[in-house]
């Protein structure tokens, strides 16, 4: 993501529920200094942040994802606000007409795609971010739901080491694996992900935040 979008974020969220940078650092196990250069874009946040952060601020880890989109697309209205509600629907008009334009604007700021997925058994996707058809080709709405998409398109070879890393994770630390998976042209495309389980308040398992990334090598072919 932009360095900006998602420190803009945070500070907003910050003001609005009347924290200091002190009381987030505090309730989100970070230094204060470390808050004051995530909001200053100094700082880039990692999956074990992002999930700290919305936790401080007492909402899911989609939900924060949500808002930097929001911040990227420049859908920052106050609720309720006749001139920003006209404004945003100005936007959505104008993003219709310039739909391919922004998705790259997306591909450019977040390189990442983000996902949320229910744990074991059943990998459930409930979050991914915009930008996984620019990485991959494929619409969103496809991989939401259960996982049979998803674990489709991961390449036979793979699959099992990909399903043994998910048997293996648990909330003490992040993992992460590579993998080929089949992008819509038909090539393999190869990945890396880094996974984070998050617990709720009872220490139960709640879901498993993802970031995916590109990762280019020779091996990248077409599909057999």
């Amino acid at each position: 993501m932009h360095k900006s979008h998602f420190g803009a974020v945070i500070r907003r969220l910050r003001l609005q529920q009347g924290l200091t940078q002190e009381r987030l650092a505090s309730l989100s196990d970070l230094e204060r200094t470390f808050v004051s250069m995530l909001e200053r874009g100094i700082k880039q946040p990692s999956l074990s942040t992002i999930s700290n952060v919305a936790s401080a601020f007492g909402i899911k880890n989609y939900e924060l994802l949500h808002l930097v989109e929001q911040e990227i697309h420049g859908d920052t209205r106050a609720s309720g606000d006749p001139d920003a509600e006209q404004e945003l629907r100005q936007l959505a008009a104008l993003e219709v007409a310039q739909e391919k334009e922004r998705v790259n604007e997306i591909a450019k700021a977040i390189p990442v795609v983000f996902f949320a997925r229910t744990p074991m058994p059943d990998y459930a996707t409930t979050f991914v971010s915009k930008n996984v058809e620019q990485l991959l080709g494929y619409e969103r709405e496809a991989f939401l739901g259960g996982s049979s998409f998803w674990l489709g398109l991961v390449h036979p070879e793979d699959r099992p080491a990909v399903l043994d890393d998910l048997l293996q994770l648990d909330a003490s630390k992040p993992i992460s694996h590579a993998y080929r998976i089949l992008a819509a042209d038909g090539r393999w495309r190869s990945v890396r992900e880094e996974l984070k389980l998050v617990p709720d308040d009872g220490g139960s398992s709640m879901e498993i935040l993802v970031a995916m990334m590109n990762e280019p090598v020779a091996s990248d072919t077409d599909s057999a």
